[in-house]
């Protein structure tokens, strides 16, 4: 008896098997802990690239064109398109719908998410849900307008050849640039072409200026009447009509072709004026019939783009306000608040995509006999005022760089949620 009690007390006191036996039950809460982080992960990773697919489908699906009926048809192929075979498998259902109004796109997607530890967490797959939801722009007939204001001096004889080598195919071109940018394509476009020199310039000690005569550069002095005449072909601003692309590419390319850069009085140049003389363009107004259309615009596009090296004279800068050939005060204001009262005026321009497209430095600033030149300091803080880049890259990208510009003043269909 008293052996048979020894026995069992030596049994009861040894615990050599409580490590595995407790090793062993722990195992069942740290695999599940496991599973349930790699199964969140997994979620969470196709959750993701399911979502980022329907994000851009929508948005694709709201950037159509028109208000095709088969825009969510559209919507759906481009979600699953963009789905890997292994995840198209786990979609469950798919909807895509274009409110009753037309304005707005969405897509409600159900999909599954297979478990790898579903023996432990006690379910072989988990539904996902998600969805998206994009405002459709409404289609409208659009015209852009350009006026380009180039200084055509010396020192831009690049840039008369960059609008030259790209005048043909203007239009198409920038249209494609846009396209490229998820921008539809112009209804209608329209450029004009002000070529700006300047309306007298006299070095800064008074000496007599250098001036075109028409044929070669000779020196005279204002008390020459001949100072003060028309230069041959080179007036202080020479300007086109608006011509109507492409129907009329061929008369804008022989506008442009001729002109060659020349002239200009003193470092600074007439581009207040150059810029004022554009404002005063006929420009397209909502309501319009385009050239070639029988549907009114509902929207225009006013761009102002102005090319040069130089610094800007003062509107009212004393040698300019001499010549006879200046304009009137009633054309050309003489400060700078009348200046900007005429940028900010409804009547004269469209307020709502209005655009000055710069390409040089706006921050130079050159003396002249009134003191500083530094007509684009003041110019470069109007509304719709934008650098497109340097010189060299207007002219070098000409086409690309005015597209990056008015892209960036065309809304794009937003996702909503």
């Amino acid at each position: 008896m008293t052996m048979k009690i020894g026995i069992l007390q030596k049994f009861r006191r040894d615990q050599r098997g409580n490590v595995a036996m407790m090793f062993a039950l722990s195992m069942v809460p740290i695999v599940a802990a496991t599973g349930a982080v790699f199964e969140y992960s997994n979620s969470s990773n196709t959750r993701w690239r399911v979502q980022a697919a329907v994000d851009s489908a929508v948005l694709a699906a709201a950037r159509l064109n028109d208000l095709d009926e088969n825009r969510a048809a559209i919507g759906k192929n481009y979600f699953e398109g963009q789905l890997t075979e292994k995840e198209l498998a786990m979609v469950q259902s798919s909807t895509f719908a274009v409110s009753d109004d037309k304005s707005k796109i969405t897509a409600y997607i159900t999909f599954t998410v297979p478990k790898v530890f579903g023996g432990v967490t006690g379910t072989s797959s988990m539904v996902v849900a998600t969805s998206a939801a994009a405002a459709i722009a409404r289609p409208d007939i659009r015209q852009l307008d350009i006026v380009m204001c180039i200084d055509a001096t010396g020192s831009m004889t690049a840039t008369l050849n960059a609008v030259k080598t790209n005048a043909l195919n203007l239009e198409s071109n920038l249209n494609a640039e846009l396209v490229n940018r998820g921008i539809k394509a112009f209804d209608a476009m329209r450029v004009r072409v002000i070529y700006y020199r300047d309306y007298g310039g006299t070095n800064l000690t008074g000496a007599p200026s250098w001036v075109w005569d028409g044929t070669k550069w000779v020196t005279i002095t204002t008390a020459d009447p001949n100072y003060w005449k028309a230069v041959g072909d080179n007036p202080p601003l020479k300007y086109s009509p608006f011509y109507n692309l492409p129907s009329q590419k061929t008369s804008f390319q022989g506008y442009v072709n001729p002109e060659t850069a020349s002239g200009g009085g003193d470092a600074p140049e007439a581009g207040l004026e150059c810029v004022n003389e554009a404002m005063d363009s006929p420009w397209a107004k909502v309501g319009d019939i385009p050239s070639g259309g029988t549907k009114p615009l509902d929207g225009v596009y006013p761009v102002i783009v102005v090319w040069t090296d130089a610094a800007a004279h003062k509107p009212s800068y004393s040698v300019s306000l001499k010549n006879p050939l200046y304009p009137a005060v009633a054309k050309m204001p003489r400060t700078y608040g009348a200046l900007r009262s005429k940028w900010d005026n409804p009547t004269i321009i469209d307020q709502s995509r209005k655009m000055l497209v710069f390409f040089g430095n706006p921050t130079l600033s050159s003396a002249d006999l009134d003191g500083a030149a530094d007509g684009w300091l003041k110019v470069k803080d109007w509304p719709g005022f934008t650098v497109g880049g340097t010189l060299t890259q207007g002219n070098s990208q000409l086409v690309s760089k005015l597209a990056d510009a008015i892209a960036s003043k065309i809304s794009k269909p937003q996702l909503t949620n």
